[in-house]
């Protein structure tokens, strides 16, 4: 399986508190996944860690301590990105080239604007703009001296997409930024939904993508999986749980053999996901979609804005004391707000396949937008979904995996040209120990052709070559 459910993300983060693994690794673990399946960072095995075998969703990798070793996170002061703050209402066309899944959002998105006719800079509708960016409305909200507006909202039915400002009334502490992307490590613990669904998780992925536009102020994108929100879980939350007791009956073990912190306990819990994993995938048919209606109500409840001091090390005091938030500078209140969404499919476009191979593995779906490429696996019951997803453009370059989201199906498109693009399933654990190093893809002279994706090919155990084009798609099957 390559994507987190409730289930799993609930043991993941019961795993992760029963091995005390540092505040910071615990906050930005879904960054790490990423980072290091996408050789971000190189892997280092990790004898009797049980988070190097782990794979739910995308497996917590050994390479956790090489983040850290190697500068996961790099530290910098907040970096002005443009002297004079823009109209607030104009964030995306600033902010749109500078995130994972960039692209022309600013042609697209809508301006919020309360019903008392102001937009989010504050100024009246069709009126000349104030700039009074400190108005409150139903999208400026302002809390603990940090005045948070939400600016324009663009939607299709992966995604919404919404701009943020987060004005102080003191300069923001000096930031660290992400090693990968430049970008401040600021987060946001919120909460919320779809007024569609009201049986949904109300927890929000709180990672954003933005810049400092001066030393008082953070603008970003913050991006809601609206595909994950339009989901029901019941009936696969049931059949998982299932499995995985019958996953612990079988090897004859309870959870507190699971929660055993021994050499063999640790080899226990690498058995038991070693197991989950392989059997896991066939249980997302299960998954029921739910209706995306053209219209509908996101509603957000921000209580905490934090953000990564720069220069900060780490401490067991500071974790036992502060907990998650250890490192962290922090605004809390309640900043709340509903967000109306229109939903424009006009330019995404949809590949059913429902395809697997002899040994059960396969694509059930290929979903392109202008900004991002979710590709959909399938399972069949019985076969092994221990598996790791790469893509490859048309230039045989891999897909960067985007940033704002925990799931390692979803690419973001970028510049890329995607009129060709191959999909190729691996062994988890022979992708993260053999096949992903920077000494197998990084080939300036491509040998062989492409070195790259002859390794993929030859490796693969599961791989499929879909061509787009402005008018249709056609899939060549090659594995």
């Amino acid at each position: 399986m390559m994507t987190l459910n409730n289930n799993e993300k609930d043991f993941q983060e019961k795993l992760q508190k029963d091995t005390e693994m540092p505040a910071i690794v615990h906050e930005r673990i879904n960054q790490a996944y990423r980072l290091i399946e996408n050789n971000a960072v190189l892997q280092k095995k990790a004898p009797r860690d049980p988070f190097h075998w782990m794979k739910i969703g995308g497996r917590v990798a050994g390479g956790m301590a090489a983040v850290l070793a190697v500068g996961f996170i790099f530290c910098a002061t907040n970096p002005v990105m443009a002297k004079n703050i823009p109209v607030v209402g104009g964030l995306f066309e600033i902010l749109q080239d500078n995130v994972s899944f960039f692209g022309d959002f600013s042609d697209y998105a809508t301006t919020l604007e309360s019903v008392d006719g102001t937009t989010a800079d504050g100024s009246e509708a069709d009126g000349d703009k104030t700039g009074n960016a400190t108005s409150e409305n139903a999208y400026i909200k302002t809390v603990d001296g940090l005045t948070i507006t939400c600016s324009e909202v663009y939607a299709n039915s992966q995604a919404v997409y919404i701009t943020m400002q987060f004005k102080s009334d003191k300069p923001f502490p000096e930031t660290s930024t992400r090693a990968e992307s430049g970008t401040p490590v600021i987060d946001l613990d919120m909460t919320g939904g779809v007024d569609f669904d009201s049986e949904a998780s109300r927890v929000i992925d709180g990672h954003v993508e933005g810049q400092f536009l001066d030393d008082n102020t953070y603008a970003c994108i913050f991006r809601y999986d609206l595909a994950q929100a339009a989901k029901d879980y019941t009936e696969y939350n049931e059949k998982y749980n299932e499995m995985t007791q019958q996953v612990m009956d079988e090897m004859g073990i309870t959870q507190a053999d699971l929660d055993d912190q021994t050499d063999e306990g640790y080899a226990l819990l690498e058995e038991f996901i070693n197991k989950v994993s392989e059997r896991g995938g066939a249980y997302q048919k299960y998954i029921k979609d739910i209706e995306i209606p053209d219209t509908f109500n996101l509603h957000l409840d921000i209580s905490k804005v934090r953000g990564l001091e720069a220069d900060y090390e780490w401490s067991e005091a500071d974790d036992e004391n502060y907990g998650r938030d250890a490192g962290y500078y922090k605004y809390e209140g309640n900043w709340s707000f509903d967000i109306p969404v229109t939903v424009d499919d006009s330019r995404t476009e949809v590949l059913e396949l429902n395809d697997t191979n002899d040994a059960g593995i396969g694509l059930k779906s290929v979903i392109r937008s202008p900004y991002e490429l979710t590709v959909n696996e399938l399972y069949k019951e019985g076969s092994n979904s221990d598996c790791f997803m790469v893509a490859l453009d048309a230039n045989g370059n891999t897909l960067p995996y985007n940033e704002s989201t925990g799931n390692c199906n979803n690419f973001a498109i970028q510049d890329r040209d995607i009129s060709t693009v191959d999909i190729y399933f691996l062994d988890y654990i022979q992708y993260m120990d053999e096949l992903k190093g920077q000494q197998n893809f990084d080939n300036p002279t491509k040998e062989d052709g492409q070195k790259w994706k002859k390794l993929l090919e030859d490796n693969a155990k599961y791989h499929k070559t879909l061509h787009f084009d402005n008018d249709s798609e056609t899939v060549q099957k090659t594995k």
